[in-house]
């Protein structure tokens, strides 16, 4: 297998801090990722997805996924474009009836040539498959890898016992890079003044803050996630803000506490391979996840998703009564709108590689810097133009 790169090499020595996730274009090898949510996928259907550039067709069969490359491996075709499932265990490609079984990718039949020598001893790459909370994970690894446990590769929590989760998925048009980026940014407070979802909650928004090293995290202990952590300990708020010589020109969100205002976020952190966990949003007890799921080079998935602990039915039908009547339309279809169009628009810009050495970072970055630097130093391997589809 070759290591042909996706980068330009002629900026690694511009980054050399960060050299390993200025490589990883399409993403970290070796990692567990968000392929869908679990209600995507009924029993006896399939779905196609491409993951870090991989095109890899899932099946749910007896309530158990399973997933392999969707390529055959006799002359390319997609598996996807006409699936035909002759039993339960196997897939059949719809050109020349190479016959896959699900569980290890051995070809059991080929109908066109039924005494072929593949029979038996040829494979087709098959993906390890987890269900958990609701949602599908695969991992995209080497073969001589030994697969973790999913636990690794999500952030602290998500794994509770009676953790409810709704949300929205969605493929935004940039570099996947965009995402985790843009959720630790500390400073881009300022494009949500304008949310619906800060009236509908009373929530305090400034415009900025200065930004404090000490209140970074970073954790990298072996066997356990991989992440930074925003606490929102320090730091000056500004609500304020003046502009070639005019005072208060733009202000921030501030609401009078009533006794009926919410608490405010507790903290931000995101997690390797690419998960930003929000605790205390958009309510109280509630943690938000998203999951920024490389597709391609310019193209990632983006699930957005809202949790909440629910000891009972009860409060697990009350939570999802909120999400559909409430958060959805608030949090989803606007606050977290706004997110993805800047990403989408700075996504223009970073594809160029060039864009990595110029960007102007401030002080105020350095959440932004420790996560690129955390990304490197603890790198599996990244995908390469070989690995792609």
């Amino acid at each position: 297998m070759g290591k042909a790169p996706l980068y330009d090499e002629s900026y690694l020595g511009n980054v050399k801090a960060w050299s390993e996730y200025y490589k990883a274009k399409v993403g970290f090898r070796n990692y567990w990722y968000a392929a869908a949510f679990s209600k995507e996928i009924a029993d006896g259907d399939h779905l196609a997805r491409t993951i870090l550039g991989e095109d890899i067709l899932f099946r749910r069969i007896n309530g158990k996924v399973y997933a392999m490359k969707d390529r055959c491996i006799h002359r390319g075709i997609k598996l996807s474009d006409k699936v035909e499932c002759h039993t339960d265990s196997t897939i059949s490609c719809w050109w020349h009836g190479f016959t896959f079984r699900w569980s290890d990718g051995l070809v059991t039949d080929i109908v066109g040539a039924p005494e072929s020598s593949h029979i038996g001893r040829a494979k087709i790459k098959v993906y390890p498959v987890e269900e958990a909370q609701g949602m599908l994970f695969v991992f995209i690894g080497d073969k001589d890898v030994e697969v973790p446990p999913l636990s690794e590769h999500l952030p602290p929590g998500f794994l509770d016992d009676n953790r409810i989760l709704e949300g929205e998925v969605m493929v935004i048009e940039a570099n996947w890079r965009m995402g985790p980026e843009g959720g630790i940014d500390e400073i881009h407070r300022y494009l949500h003044r304008t949310s619906r979802l800060l009236l509908d909650t009373k929530a305090t928004m400034p415009l900025g803050h200065t930004g404090v090293t000490e209140q970074c995290k970073i954790f990298e202990d072996d066997g356990k996630p991989k992440g930074i952590l925003d606490d929102y300990s320090s730091g000056n708020m500004y609500f304020e803000v003046d502009i070639d010589g005019q005072p208060s020109v733009v202000t921030g969100v501030r609401f009078a506490d009533t006794g009926t205002k919410r608490k405010r976020t507790v903290s931000t952190s995101v997690w390797l391979p690419g998960v930003l966990s929000v605790e205390g949003f958009p309510e109280d007890g509630g943690v938000f996840y998203e999951f920024y799921v490389p597709v391609g080079e310019n193209q990632y998935r983006n699930f957005m998703v809202l949790t909440q602990t629910c000891k009972t039915d009860e409060e697990a039908s009350a939570f999802r009564s909120r999400y559909y009547s409430r958060w959805r339309e608030y949090t989803v279809n606007d606050f977290l709108m706004q997110d993805n169009a800047a990403r989408a628009s700075a996504g223009q810009y970073y594809k160029n590689d060039k864009a990595w050495v110029e960007e102007r970072l401030c002080r105020e970055d350095f959440m932004l810097i420790e996560w690129r630097k955390l990304c490197s130093r603890n790198s599996k391997g990244v995908q390469t133009a070989d690995h792609l589809d």
